[in-house]
């Protein structure tokens, strides 16, 4: 059990990793009380300025040991490349330092067993940025399954629209040696915890029948579409990761009297079947019943809006709020770490079905290239590890 923060002042709150995703981290915790961003960290001296100067940061590092060593965070979020967060996450815990870790958590389920392990030992807590399960939107599909809205859940889809032409996509597809390429499940390991852990949350087994292939589409030469289906004792799923639809976010969950679709961008959950009367009654109240529900939930997101309270990265605030809450209290952390190893051990599994259902690509070389990362990411110098990702 780790220790209860004793102290009454805001958590001291250090950022290692200034790039794309490291100013959602930086607002999000700029909105939390009860912690402050003391420094922030990255090999790129330019990014970590430029970070420092937009949050108006007094301490910026370009060597993660130095930081550690002269502004002793009591937390540390991880934000590099997925194959550095071993290292840097080793780095951090042996400094006495809680981590919160951008996902996915670990390259392999051994790696975040390792991690896990690290931090018991140290007395210290890991979180893994699982944060969509804290989104507004999805905590009130959790509350209508609770209060029996669904029955009992029974299948999950959940879907990730990932067009290449977007900002991050477009520079994964022109380069060949871009870190994601070369991760041992490419695009799909950086992004595809958020989909899965939409199904995780309902689907509990510890090893689901896993059939997974992904295929190549026309003018690139890496595998840009991919198909999940899991099937455990009574829960199924189905995940799709897709480059030729619009950036999109929807995971449906069907239970035996109903079913919801939960829209993260639009910020919408609603319930989409079974007809509530039988015959033609039902083409006249289904959609009725779904106009009013539209009308509540335009009528709660103005509310919210009127109130500063919609952003994007919302279920990233309210999970490090929960994280930093266990951290002063000594309470249990928001995402136990048995379910961060079974949902890494679930990717690995994904990735390795994929792999031996199309042998005959090209994966193989990228395959080797992956077991080289994760060589990296087990590096003990972890600054050397960040300046692999970076070449």
């Amino acid at each position: 059990m780790p220790e209860r923060s004793t102290s009454s002042e805001p958590l001291k709150v250090a950022l290692i990793g200034c790039g794309q995703i490291a100013d959602a981290h930086l607002q999000q915790i700029a909105r939390i009380r009860s912690a402050r961003v003391i420094a922030v960290c990255d090999l790129h001296a330019d990014l970590a300025e430029q970070a420092a100067a937009r949050f108006g940061i007094a301490a910026r590092y370009n060597d993660p040991a130095e930081m550690l060593a002269r502004e002793r965070p009591d937390v540390v979020q991880i934000a590099t490349p997925a194959h550095t967060h071993h290292a840097v996450a080793r780095l951090c815990l042996a400094a006495d330092c809680h981590v919160y870790v951008e996902k996915p958590f670990t390259l392999t389920a051994p790696e975040a067993e390792s991690l896990l392990d690290l931090a018991a030992e140290r007395g210290r807590l890991a979180c893994v940025g699982h944060d969509q399960l804290f989104d507004p939107a999805w905590l009130e599909v959790r509350d209508r399954i609770a209060r029996g809205e669904l029955g009992e859940v029974r299948h999950v889809e959940s879907t990730l629209g990932y067009p290449l032409s977007g900002q991050f996509g477009a520079l994964v597809a022109s380069d060949p040696r871009h870190w994601v390429r070369r991760l041992p499940g490419g695009l799909f390991h950086n992004t595809i915890s958020h989909p899965l852990y939409r199904i995780t949350e309902f689907l509990k087994d510890d090893r689901p029948q896993i059939d997974a292939r992904w295929r190549t589409r026309p003018g690139f030469n890496f595998p840009t579409e991919l198909r999940v289906d899991l099937q455990g004792a009574s829960v199924s799923g189905t995940l799709t990761f897709a480059t030729t639809i619009a950036s999109q976010r929807i995971t449906r969950i069907y239970g035996t009297t109903g079913t919801l679709e939960c829209e993260l961008d639009g910020q919408i959950v609603r319930r989409i079947g079974p007809a509530p009367a039988p015959g033609a009654f039902a083409k006249l109240l289904t959609p009725w019943r779904q106009r009013r529900e539209a009308a509540r939930t335009f009528r709660r997101q103005l509310g919210r809006f009127a109130r500063g309270k919609i952003h994007y990265f919302a279920g990233l605030k309210s999970l490090c709020e929960r994280f930093y809450d266990a951290i002063r209290t000594g309470a249990a952390p928001p995402i136990p770490p048995a379910e961060i190893v079974r949902v890494t051990r679930i990717m690995d599994e994904i990735f390795e079905t994929a792999r031996q259902r199309d042998a005959s690509t090209n994966w193989g070389g990228a395959e080797r290239r992956g077991s080289e990362w994760k060589a990296i990411a087990r590096d003990s110098r972890p600054a050397a590890a960040m300046r692999e990702s970076l070449t």
